[in-house]
């Protein structure tokens, strides 16, 4: 049985960091993203870049496996240099949802924080 959203979610069962880009580039926007993609940390960080380009500004990603130290860290900029904000569970899980901030924020290169876990 599925969730009854209809034509509302879409599955892409592509490399994200092959579907990310192009959706951007087609212009694609989002209210939230379920990301289970690479572990890999360079896969991870660029699959959260385009995420931040999908998702509408105040929209959730959601990611799985972030106690993953690639993916934690990956993770880890985008809530220290663009103001991802994490979304308190109300039980454990290897789940981690964060809110974009809302207007959407661009770092600068003069203020950047390292990212390290």
């Amino acid at each position: 049985m599925g969730a009854g959203l209809g034509g509302l979610c879409a599955l892409v069962a592509e490399r994200s960091q092959l579907a990310l880009p192009r959706l951007v580039a087609e212009g694609f926007v989002t209210d939230a993203a379920f990301m289970d993609g690479s572990h890999v940390f360079h896969n991870v960080f660029v699959d959260l870049y385009f995420l931040r380009e999908l998702v509408r500004p105040g929209g959730l990603v959601v990611l799985d496996d972030c106690h993953w130290p690639s993916v934690a860290t990956a993770v880890r900029y985008f809530e220290l240099n663009t103001g991802w904000e994490l979304q308190q569970a109300s039980r454990a899980t290897r789940l981690r949802a964060f809110r974009l901030p809302d207007p959407r924020t661009e770092p600068s290169f003069e203020s950047f924080t390292p990212f390290q876990v």
